[in-house]
């Protein structure tokens, strides 16, 4: 592992009596084993299977992370037991949903890098500054400098100033040898469009020359398809239902969004497995007699097979077409977000609500934690249980279970 494994997540993650044996890593080191694992065991269910097969299998039925970009996770987090069940199953064909993810609601593009230089003079703590423009809607800026040559002392520290002339990041590593340990370099997450400076300065006192330096910036921005209806909403609203666009839980309506349009049941289903790590499953037969086509059995058999999400799907009948009320909905974002223990802790408190009467007792700690953690709001103080969630609503929501 890396120093930042040893000196960050390991003390907050592990405990005394784990880190003399643990670390904690990210990358296709850590990811290799574990999906090889995962295939060894698709084989033995199924030795027939070819590598392009295993390949598809495991990618249809991976949990989504909207909150990441694939090129972090790409097709997100593995769920072996939905390989393995496909592997000896194939005629179950689970996420075949995914395909129709991406509609032409978003392009990513990477801008052409922007390139800058600079000399910073000797002397301790001595600076230069250069210009940076960030387009509108840029998800990642990348800010990084580097200088040489090989065996120089000096030690050229990077901040990164907003319009503002707030410092947003920052980063002062050591000189490190090889010919990659003179460089700093940061990130920014979705930065603010305008005007940014990048500041390079002199760490060490041993600073007895002149240094010059090269730095780049490059960028990540995303282009929606224009969409109608978007211009009536708040600034904050509006970031909202971009961000469900983006991460792909939540798809246009031909060329508006609707905003106030209702979400039927078997659109939050598929809603919590798109977009809050809802894993996937698919029985052998139909669980529900009014859920037939094989996208809706996918969300809706996920859902409830893993917590029973929606409280009042009983018997055989789960009613996907039916709009789904916001007392339900609250039941559901709670469980999709693992909160039904703090839920169900909360069953007896009060809500500072005008219509907490109107809601069942058993169900008030699941509209308590749904206010607190913000996946749901009031209006006027009041909870509305039996309104229609709309998809406005639904985007909020997912973004807040996103962040």
């Amino acid at each position: 592992t890396g120093t930042l494994g040893v000196g960050g997540a390991d003390m907050t993650r592990l405990g005394p009596t784990e880190l003399p044996y643990y670390t904690t890593a990210s990358g296709t080191s850590f990811s290799a084993p574990q999906v090889a694992g995962a295939i060894a065991l698709m084989l033995e269910a199924n030795p027939n299977l070819t590598p392009a097969q295993i390949r598809d299998i495991l990618q249809r039925t991976a949990t989504p992370l909207p909150q990441y970009y694939a090129h972090e996770v790409g097709a997100g987090m593995l769920n072996t037991h939905a390989a393995v069940l496909e592997a000896a199953f194939p005629q179950r064909r689970i996420g075949m949903w995914r395909a129709a993810l991406n509609r032409g609601q978003v392009r990513f593009v990477n801008d052409l890098p922007q390139t800058f230089s600079g000399t910073v003079a000797a002397g301790l703590n001595t600076a230069t500054s250069a210009n940076l423009t960030i387009p509108q809607n840029t998800l990642l800026a990348s800010v990084q400098i580097a200088w040489g040559p090989l065996l120089t002392s000096n030690d050229l520290g990077l901040a990164v100033l907003d319009p503002a002339g707030t410092q947003s990041a920052a980063s002062n590593n050591l000189n490190l040898p090889g010919l990659t340990g003179r460089r700093e370099r940061v990130t920014l997450n979705a930065p603010a469009a305008g005007s940014w400076q990048a500041k390079v300065n002199n760490t060490l006192g041993l600073a007895l020359t002149a240094q010059s330096f090269n730095g780049v910036l490059e960028v990540t921005r995303v282009e929606y398809a224009p969409l109608d209806d978007l211009t009536a909403l708040s600034a904050n609203d509006r970031a909202a239902v971009l961000q469900a666009l983006r991460s792909f839980v939540m798809t246009p309506l031909g060329n508006s969004f609707r905003p106030g349009f209702g979400v039927t049941r078997g659109a939050l289903a598929a809603a919590v497995v798109q977009g809050a790590r809802v894993p996937q499953y698919l029985a052998a037969q139909p669980q529900f007699a009014d859920v037939r086509d094989l996208n809706t059995r996918n969300f809706v058999e996920s859902a409830q097979t893993n917590g029973a999400l929606f409280p009042d799907a009983q018997g055989n009948t789960f009613r996907p077409n039916a709009f789904v009320d916001r007392l339900t909905t609250a039941i559901v974002l709670v469980r999709a977000a693992g909160l039904q223990g703090e839920a169900e802790a909360q069953m007896t408190s009060s809500l500072p609500i005008t219509d907490a009467a109107s809601i069942p007792a058993q169900w008030r700690g699941y509209v308590s934690v749904a206010l607190s953690r913000g996946l749901l709001t009031t209006s006027n103080n009041a909870f509305r249980p039996q309104a229609t969630l709309t998809r406005l609503e639904l985007a909020q929501a997912l973004v807040t279970l996103q962040d």
